[in-house]
């Protein structure tokens, strides 16, 4: 029974050391959306849950209404072809070693990276983000 306990234990710790680690890290998302397409798919992740603050990003957001809430940065390059979308956690408090809300912010992250990526995404001079994708021959 002890071995058990023992393992859960370093399993909860093994996924809390994971979702530190991961939301503190910046990504880098090329996207075929122009600059201000980007933007504008970033602006509406967020709802009014989300307050804009400063920071050294394009946009920076803090979630309202949590205690020693971290900051989201995202800062978009580019032009009207193609854009990176830079995220990264730019303010947090790190009193116990550890980011307050860490797995908020990796689901921020999740999130925005799946909107910036989506096949949804109309691209411009294309009917849909699907139609400038050349499919495979049926063989014979």
């Amino acid at each position: 029974m002890s071995s058990i306990v023992i393992l859960s234990a370093l399993a909860t710790v093994g996924a809390l050391l994971l979702i530190q680690t991961k939301a503190r890290r910046q990504l880098h998302i090329a996207t075929p959306t122009g600059k201000t397409q980007a933007g504008n798919i970033v602006e509406a992740c967020f709802d009014e849950h989300w307050k804009s603050v400063s920071g050294p990003g394009t946009f920076n957001y803090q979630p309202k209404l949590r205690d020693h809430a971290p900051t989201i940065s995202i800062t978009v390059s580019g032009n009207d072809a193609c854009s990176t979308v830079t995220i990264w956690t730019s303010r947090y408090d790190g009193s116990y070693h550890g980011m307050c809300h860490a797995a908020l912010m990796v689901r921020t992250q999740h999130t925005l990276t799946k909107r910036l990526t989506s096949e949804q995404i109309p691209v411009p001079g294309f009917l849909s983000a699907n139609s400038h994708r050349v499919g495979t021959l049926p063989s014979l």
